[in-house]
């Protein structure tokens, strides 16, 4: 938490701020995907078990960027044991028809996270931060009308888009409010959507920085943005839209975004979950922990997602690294 806000540390932190699911850890603990997206102590169970039996700072829930879909109303396939849950079907109305169901706070899985949650703060809550990652306002907009309808009403409705973000927006707002009185400790909206790779940085400060912004002001913990892919191009808008911490992957250079973004957010990252945490041996994982670590990240972490079957051995190397480096 002090690494997140710019307070001192006696070192810099190994967490994630991103999925934490993996396959070891599931037949270790029993508490197995799919069964763990909509059970709350196999939720947390899992969440809790890279701290528990590696050293992970953190206790990280859900496992996926499809709660607030489901609970809006799309289609969702739960997936498999290594297979996240997947968005299988949008809502076929228009920007104009796009409501917050009255009841979005009970519907689909979003009381499994929210009581996970609390378990999480009960059992470890006075030892790692606990954290929830959700959907971001744009990635949300795409998922409710679709991915590639969406993209390519940027060019031809852009107040429609307004609008379905707006809608995305409010859903946002409402979740950030119950996950906090939960207790959850750290808030991390995910939004991919809004990549460099698909939206261009003009198209991001107009149909995504107002959102996020709105998400900051509601936030009363450390609120930390992920986007995906090479956020170089709009680094200085995410920190300037008030987020605590920025997770970049291991496209963007530590020691470039540290520069972008100076004093405004910390930065978290940026350790390649496939190039090497995936499919590396535990030496290449140091190796790269420390030169993420000698350019200065504030937390050291998986530069997205953690695929589930990373093995726990490159996990470990990553907090060995961490707990061995000084400054």
């Amino acid at each position: 938490m002090n690494a997140l806000r710019g307070a001192p540390v006696n070192r810099v932190p190994a967490t994630s701020v991103t999925q934490v699911g993996l396959v070891e850890l599931m037949e270790k603990t029993g508490a197995k995907w799919p069964e763990a997206h909509s059970n709350p102590e196999f939720m947390a169970k899992l969440a809790a078990a890279p701290y528990c039996e590696v050293g992970l700072e953190t206790a990280r829930v859900p496992f996926c960027l499809t709660v607030q879909a489901s609970a809006m109303g799309c289609e969702i396939v739960m997936g498999a044991m290594d297979r996240q849950p997947s968005v299988a079907g949008h809502l076929d109305v228009s920007p104009d028809q796009l409501r917050v169901p009255e009841d979005f706070l009970s519907r689909g899985r979003i009381p499994v996270v929210l009581e996970a949650v609390k378990i999480l703060k009960r059992e470890v809550g006075g030892e790692v931060p606990v954290i929830a990652g959700f959907e971001g306002p744009f990635t949300l907009a795409g998922h409710l009308m679709g991915i590639e309808r969406l993209c390519k009403m940027v060019l031809r409705d852009p107040q429609g888009v307004e609008r379905a973000v707006q809608v995305a927006t409010e859903a946002n707002l409402l979740y950030i409010k119950a996950l906090q009185e939960a207790g959850v400790d750290v808030l991390v909206p995910c939004d991919p959507l809004a990549s460099p790779a698909i939206l261009s940085p003009s198209m991001f400060k107009k149909f995504v920085k107002p959102y996020l912004e709105q998400l900051v002001k509601e936030s009363k913990v450390p609120i930390v943005l992920h986007i995906c892919g090479n956020t170089t191009p709009i680094l200085k808008d995410m920190a300037e839209a008030g987020f605590t911490a920025l997770s970049i992957e291991e496209k963007v250079e530590i020691a470039k975004a540290k520069e972008i973004v100076g004093d405004m957010s910390r930065v978290v990252g940026n350790i390649a979950p496939a190039g090497v945490l995936l499919t590396g041996t535990p030496d290449q994982v140091r190796e790269e922990c420390l030169k993420a670590l000698k350019d200065g990240v504030d937390a050291l972490a998986p530069g997205c997602g953690l695929a589930p079957r990373t093995p726990v051995a490159n996990i470990k190397a990553m907090v060995e690294a961490a707990q061995s480096f000084s400054r």
